[in-house]
């Protein structure tokens, strides 16, 4: 028997104990396992979790160690490199992340399946596909609502300003509009952060990305959650760095990503992540208001080796595209920690 028939029968035989049944599933599109004996599957109608006790760390740490041998002579998966991509026999697609790049004692493994029918376009318009087609350049509902509601917030009594303010930040966080919270060291970034995060919705799938564990504390409500790290004095050439955990996490199926703060050259992957589709991201830098946030995160891109190679005006426009909302915030020895600023990059402030 030929080493590659061995690799994959050793791969089959480990996912018939307890994973091959959910591939076989053709009403699953998407199969994660966040901490061990717990399986979230994505359907059609959103995301499901199930109990599945053959699903322990022993059973995905041997999995993953088969897949790491299948995969190829570079594939290595462990805690100097714990982030593995491999395809499996059959096509899918699997990440598996292991600890210290994730919670410990827990193994992340996320799943594609490989859709394997063909879908004809009757079949697209009796389901309803093009049912909801604006016209291009059209103004969708959620943006009128947040025109309406950002034109309040500086209106009224100080306690109606206070309740605009609130369901404006509100509003923009359960519309997953990318969120920007910037201010100085110990001004509050990271427990405003958290204040925001409390209105995501609780169906959808996060992924948070950060160095020192604060965030990971942050989401009580939110069941279908991975919390991903890197080391604090990662560079460039490190194994984990923000940079790669939020490469790995577009292989994790995530509706949210939460990056705790902008500070490197990761500014450049969390802009692609943005101008890709992933809307709905929350994250934090340093910057003394609204205005700054702009050419501080241009600068940090610009400490990407592939960021660097776009002019400081291109970088500029596209962040000025992806970044809806900035909040800044301070800390006065008078009267404490307090937001001083909100921008929103209103698609409606040109119209009369």
């Amino acid at each position: 028997m030929s080493s590659d028939v061995e690799k994959d029968l050793s791969v089959r035989l480990q996912l018939n104990k307890a994973l091959q049944k959910y591939l076989d599933r053709t009403d699953i599109t998407e199969i994660a396992i966040n901490r061990p004996g717990e399986v979230w599957l994505e359907t059609k109608t959103g995301w499901e979790c199930l109990r599945d006790e053959n699903m322990s760390y022993r059973y995905l740490d041997e999995l993953s160690n088969i897949c790491a041998v299948y995969g190829g002579e570079n594939k290595v998966f462990d805690s100097a490199h714990p982030i593995l991509s491999v395809e499996l026999p059959d096509g899918e697609r699997a990440q598996f992340v292991m600890p210290p790049a994730c919670t410990a004692e827990t193994l992340s493994l996320t799943v594609r399946k490989i859709s394997k029918n063909v879908i004809e376009l009757s079949d697209y318009a009796n389901s309803g596909f093009f049912s909801r087609v604006r016209a291009s350049g059209s103004v969708d509902p959620v943006s009128v609502e947040l025109h309406s509601l950002f034109g309040k917030i500086h209106s009224g009594s100080d306690n109606e300003k206070t309740e605009a303010r609130t369901n404006f930040l509100r509003r923009c966080v359960e519309a997953g509009k990318n969120i920007v919270i910037a201010g100085g060291t110990g001004s509050g970034k990271t427990t405003f952060m958290k204040a925001l995060m409390q209105y995501i919705p609780v169906s959808q799938r996060i992924i948070t990305i950060e160095d020192v564990p604060e965030l990971v504390f942050g989401l009580p409500k939110h069941k279908n959650l991975v919390n991903l790290f890197y080391p604090s004095e990662a560079t460039e050439q490190s194994t984990v760095t923000a940079a790669s955990l939020m490469r790995s996490c577009l292989r994790m199926k995530p509706d949210r990503i939460l990056l705790a703060e902008l500070r490197g050259g990761e500014t450049y992957d969390f802009l692609n992540i943005c101008l890709s589709g992933h809307s709905g991201s929350i994250t934090s830098c340093h910057a003394g208001s609204c205005e700054q946030v702009f050419d501080y995160l241009a600068l940090k891109v610009l400490q990407s080796p592939t960021g660097r190679q776009l002019p400081y005006e291109v970088i500029q426009s596209l962040l000025q595209q992806v970044i809806d909302v900035v909040v800044h915030v301070a800390n006065d020895r008078v009267v404490g920690r307090h937001l001083t600023e909100i921008f929103y990059n209103d698609p409606l402030r040109d119209e009369k």
